[in-house]
């Protein structure tokens, strides 16, 4: 708990990064994977403009917390599921029309191969669906990598625009939130293609 709360120190708070997420994802979001929804907050924040809320996460302790935060919404319109980002237990949009809405917050920072994991997003959204990015802006504190687990210290723009692309999706967009040392950063994209393009990919 005191290594979170140091963590949270080091960047700007959660209400107007939420704000600023709301104002990027305008209007009615459609079908919603929140990707690492962790305690279910995320989901919650967008539950009333979902037409169906679907977290995703490794651990069924966090997976327990969101069941809790989400148990006074309408049955039937949250699905939680235990999973990994890099093998998403989803079938390709091709086949159930996929997700509208895509969301990573700050989950891709852990991810070993980030190309590979935004690959299975796109196998899973919708063309023309919408996939927003949270997370650190290029940083120093290379101390997270052994406190708490990330991968990368943070992502350019330009790193981003690559690994977007690279999956299928059109940048449509991002947003700077300095706050102490580590700046947060909201990146979107739109899905430009048929998602059967692009198989599975399985990382060891």
């Amino acid at each position: 708990a005191a290594e979170w709360d140091e963590l949270r120190s080091l960047h700007i708070a959660d209400g107007p990064v939420e704000a600023a997420l709301g104002e990027m994802l305008s209007g009615q979001i459609g079908r919603l994977l929140d990707v690492g929804t962790g305690t279910g907050r995320i989901a919650e924040l967008f539950a009333d403009r979902a037409a169906h809320l679907t977290g995703l996460d490794k651990s069924p302790e966090m997976l327990r917390l969101a069941r809790t935060r989400l148990q006074h919404l309408p049955a039937g319109h949250v699905t939680l599921v235990q999973g990994d980002f890099a093998q998403l237990p989803f079938p390709d949009a091709s086949i159930d029309g996929g997700f509208d809405t895509v969301l990573f917050h700050q989950v891709l920072h852990y991810a070993l191969a980030p190309q590979a994991v935004l690959a299975e997003a796109a196998r899973v959204t919708a063309p023309g669906g919408r996939i927003v990015i949270v997370d650190f802006a290029p940083h120093e504190r290379e101390e997270l990598r052994t406190a708490h687990a990330h991968a990368r210290l943070g992502f350019s723009d330009a790193q981003i625009a690559a690994l977007l692309a690279g999956a299928g999706f059109d940048p449509a967009g991002d947003r700077a939130l300095p706050g102490h040392e580590l700046i947060v950063k909201i990146w979107t994209g739109v899905r430009r293609s048929a998602v059967t393009e692009f198989p599975r990919l399985v990382t060891a």
